[in-house]
Formats: structure tokens, sequence, C-alpha cells
């Protein structure tokens, strides 16, 4: 006979999988047999019937928004909702606080939104480390699972502890980026069409739409075009790659609406520009976050032709004839 501590590791495990569709049949067979073979145990572990009710009411609700995607089909969604439902309501009666105690942490999801002209550095459960960029928010599980995970949309460098048994992934709108132990940079503002993974120290693998595209190393940076569903690879200097998180605005070869962007968050502006105007040239800067937006665009005019009129928050900016 299986012991309950095993029985409940694969439970938590089969849960895991029933949220990202890939519970196979022989799993769920196994829960309800599992369901069915379960005595009812003694009502101590709950304070009282009511307390029991709750707790179940609250696991069912936690499942049901993870596991009832809108387009799935009914006759599924039926399956999969009782399934999980005789999940909660056996393991209410044999082991109800180590549910509580051991699933709801990994569900919990702790999310950091960053202010304009801000960085924040985050430690992780697992003690890595995150330095997020000014307007990146990011998603993290209050304690991390078989997977370390992630969801980014915006900047952040990432120094991930090794561990062989425990992957390290960031998802973004357009990647995910798969590591072990290394130090890297996502770029990844869901408003610009590029997204970008550069390695500092380390190797990583980058993934679209589940497919691989790419394992990148010291000093790799790989750019991915949504518009195109390409990408390229490319080399950069190591040095330059999380300048942004010591307190320096680091841009090389970026287009303007990228460009904008980073000023926008930077000193919470607004910027406004005509696409097909500024489209034609790419910007490198390399300068203190400490200057003013001013002495900002003072510096870039005179590399670009640019012209720019400030109204207090609000940036117009034109290209010279």
């Amino acid at each position: 006979m299986v012991k309950s501590v095993d029985a409940q590791d694969k439970i938590a495990k089969i849960l895991q999988r029933l949220e990202t569709g890939t519970c196979t049949p022989q799993e769920l067979q196994w829960l309800q047999d599992w369901y069915d073979h379960q005595p009812e145990q003694p009502m101590h572990t709950f304070r009282d019937e009511a307390h029991r009710q709750q707790l179940q009411a609250d696991l069912l609700q936690q499942i049901h928004a993870q596991l009832e995607p809108a387009a799935a089909p009914v006759v599924k969604m039926r399956q999969r909702w009782w399934i999980a439902a005789a999940v909660i309501a056996g393991m209410a009666l044999t082991g109800g606080w180590w549910f509580v105690n051991n699933w709801q942490p990994r569900h919990r999801m702790i999310i950091v939104q960053v202010a304009t002209g801000q960085q924040q550095e985050l430690v992780l459960p697992d003690s890595s480390r995150v330095w997020l960029n000014a307007g990146a928010r990011m998603e993290y599980p209050q304690e991390f699972g078989a997977v370390r995970t992630v969801k980014l949309d915006g900047e952040g460098f990432f120094d991930i502890q090794p561990d062989a048994k425990h992957p390290f992934e960031v998802h973004t709108n357009e990647l995910n980026v798969q590591v072990l132990g290394t130090s890297f940079d996502v770029k990844a503002y869901g408003t610009l069409d590029e997204t970008q993974v550069t390695v500092k120290t380390g190797m990583v693998k980058v993934s679209h739409a589940q497919k691989g595209l790419d394992v990148l190393s010291a000093n790799d940076q790989l750019t991915f075009s949504r518009s195109a569903q390409q990408y390229m690879k490319s080399k950069v200097n190591n040095q330059q790659i999380n300048e942004w998180a010591t307190g320096m605005i680091s841009l090389s070869q970026a287009g303007f609406a990228e460009l904008a962007l980073i000023l926008e968050n930077q000193y919470g502006v607004h910027i406004r520009f005509n696409p097909a105007e500024m489209k034609q040239d790419e910007y490198t800067l390399r300068c203190s976050n400490q200057l003013t937006i001013t002495e900002v665009l003072d510096l870039i005019s005179t590399i670009h032709p640019l012209q720019y009129d400030i109204k207090e928050k609000e940036i117009t900016i034109h290209r010279k004839n």
C-alpha cells in the first residue's frame, strides 16, 4: 500500500499536470481509484465541520480558477473539475492540513510592479536574486515546485542559484528561458515588437511556442521579433549586459520605440512621436539615470537630428528636416 506522504506527493504532481493539460488518462484513473478507497477520518483534523467546509470551498475555488480555461470542451472541463473536486474532498478527510500548507503556498502568487524611475532587487524563495528595471512586472509563487517558474513583463536581470533537480524558467509573452544556474538579462516589454535574452554567465535555452530556438552562452544575445516570427543571435559586451541595474541608462542599437519606452519608465513621462518618421535610426546610449530628462534628450540630439517640446509630463519628439 502506498504511504500517505507518497500519495500526497503524487497527488500534488498530478494536480500540477492538470493545470498544464498534460495529465494522462492513467493518472486521472489513479486519482479516482485513490479517492474511491479513502476511508472517512475523524473530524479532529479541523476545528469543526464549518471549518472543514470553508477550507474545502476555498481550495475548490482556487483549483476551479486554475483548471477551467474558457475555450476547453465542456465534457473535458467537467471531468477535470469533478476529479479535482474529488481529490480535494478526499484530502480534506485524510490530510487537509498537508494540502493547505503544501499545495496552497506554491500556488499563492506574489506580484511585483516596479514604479517609474525605480529599480528593485528581489530575493526569490530559492535565494536566487532578481533586479527589475523601471516599469517591470514580475509574478512568482510564494514557494517553488519542481520547476522554478516566474512570469516577466519588462526587463529583469537574473542571478540564479544552481539546482540541477529544479530547473528555473522565465516566461514572457513570446519566449521561455530555461536555466539550471546562470546570470542573464531578459527584456520583454509587451508594447515592444522585440524580446531580448542576453547571457552574462552560464547557459540558457530559449524557446518560443514550445519550440526550441537556440542555446545561449556567455555574451550571447537572442533578439526575437513578434511581427516577423524570427530571431537573430549576436555577441554583446559582457560588462554592459546589466548596466541599468547599477544606475545607468544603457541601450545598444535600439529602435526609437524602445528608447521612448525606457525614458518613459525612467522619468514618468509620456512621449509622443510618429513611428513612421522615427523608424530610420538606431540609438546607442550610455548615461547616468541621475541626469534630467532634458539633459538626456539634449545628449541624444547631439547625435541624432531630433527636436522636442516638453509640456509638464508630455513630450513631443520630431525628426528635424
